[in-house]
């Protein structure tokens, strides 16, 4: 006895790809709010001095292959040493006296949750979207 199941895949094939568009546009969209906060509470809570260091914090988004994520920086260089103030204070020996010597990391550890939360809802979001 034999017997014979014919799926057709078409319909299917297609909604993958919305998702994986969806998917996609739902990752972005949430990174960049992430990006916007991240930099936002960075510049926020970072030592003042000679407002070199506030203005030098740059954050981007970055999608590569199988990998997301947001990179965020700090390069307040000056003087004819090129003294970097913002490595100084972040990551070497500097003290901070006004603001937070961590103004980086410190943000990141606050709202991780938050932001996961965010990348996901935009995701979803996304992926209603587009039928599912």
């Amino acid at each position: 006895m034999a017997g014979e199941f014919y799926f057709e895949s078409n319909g299917l094939i297609q909604a993958m790809e919305r998702s994986i568009d969806a998917t996609a546009r739902g990752m972005l969209n949430g990174l960049t709010d992430v990006k916007n906060d991240w930099k936002a509470e960075s510049v926020d809570i970072a030592p003042l001095k000679d407002n070199t260091l506030r203005p030098s914090i740059k954050a981007e988004v970055f999608m590569e292959g199988d990998g997301a994520g947001v990179e965020i920086t700090a390069n307040a260089t000056r003087g004819s040493r090129q003294f970097n103030y913002a490595y100084y204070i972040h990551e070497d020996e500097g003290r901070a006296v006004t603001g937070e010597k961590k103004f980086l990391d410190k943000p990141a550890q606050q709202n991780q949750e938050k932001w996961a939360r965010w990348i996901e809802d935009e995701i979803g979001s996304e992926l209603r979207r587009a039928g599912w």
